[in-house]
């Protein structure tokens, strides 16, 4: 298979100057991640998922904060566009996807396969593309071979900004969600927080009133203290029932999950316990390390 079977064309656009709004609904209409950024019809940058979720954690009090019909685009794009040639291998694509830790790349026209003008985007691979590129192979791995059993959890309770701030902190795109059992009830996503809670401070979600136990006093009681029924949680914006693979299955079949699903990680469970997640990146990265 060739690069250009992959491809995802045409390549969806906003000016730099238009508002992250305009940006937010281009994805929303064509359920995508990520958009081309031009400047006079000419490729500038590129605005993601988590470029956008990046404007939920404004250091401004409340009434300082700007509505996303007033942030430019070119306030939270990345600037360095990275591109590929069209006649490059799809494990070239793989290893410069991993090497600039991003999950789009547009593809330049390189004269050879004359689709269009010679240096202009044809189109774009995405590790969705990349995913189900992989889920169509003969690759015989197991799940267990290139997993991370290293998952980052928040309880359901805890707060949005929390939420994003672990994600941030540990450069990770999603969050699984826990009960008091530390049993996994759900999954926070760059999605759900872009898209759920992008204007202003999580509008459109219902509040709740929760009672958090204080630390036990001497006598043995438990005081209960109220949080404000305005604070956002976990559990409000989370994706459930959560969708996990054991970790017996093969790599391939955790990559068509997760195309079937349009998903981008899903949780592993060894004798029915959570163990780990494997994501598009280790699907991606699998690709780059086998040359496929």
């Amino acid at each position: 298979m060739e690069l250009m079977d992959i491809v995802s064309a045409p390549v969806k656009v906003v000016e730099k100057s238009e508002p992250l709004s305009h940006a937010r609904n281009v994805m929303l209409r064509n359920n995508i991640s990520r958009v081309v950024v031009t400047e006079n019809e000419e490729p500038v940058g590129i605005l993601t998922k988590t470029d956008m979720t990046r404007g939920l954690q404004q250091d401004e009090p409340k009434w300082k904060r700007r509505p996303i019909d007033k942030i430019p685009v070119k306030r939270q794009m990345s600037k360095d566009l990275i591109t590929i040639d069209s006649s490059a291998d799809i494990s070239e694509v793989a290893c410069k996807m991993i090497n600039h830790s991003i999950s789009g790349i547009p593809v330049m026209e390189d004269g050879n396969t004359n689709v269009t003008e010679k240096n202009k985007i044809i189109g774009i691979v995405t590790k969705q593309d990349l995913t189900e590129f992989y889920s169509k192979t003969n690759l015989n791995k197991r799940i267990e071979e290139i997993y991370s059993n290293e998952v980052i959890s928040v309880h359901r309770h805890h707060s949005l900004n929390k939420a994003v701030e672990l994600m941030k902190k540990n450069q990770i795109n999603r969050i699984i969600v826990i009960d008091g059992k530390n049993s996994p009830v759900g999954i926070i996503t760059n999605s759900d927080l872009t898209f759920a809670n992008f204007n202003e401070v999580k509008k459109g979600i219902k509040g709740k009133e929760l009672e958090l136990p204080r630390k036990t006093k001497k006598a043995g009681e438990k005081k209960h203290r109220s949080v404000d029924k305005n604070m956002f949680v976990a559990e409000d914006v989370m994706s459930a029932p959560l969708i996990t693979i054991d970790i017996e299955n093969k790599t391939k079949e955790a990559a068509k999950k997760m195309v079937e699903e349009e998903i981008s990680g899903i949780p592993i469970t060894k004798n029915n316990e959570l163990d780990g997640i494997i994501t598009k990146t280790d699907i991606v990265e699998d690709i780059c390390n086998e040359k496929l």
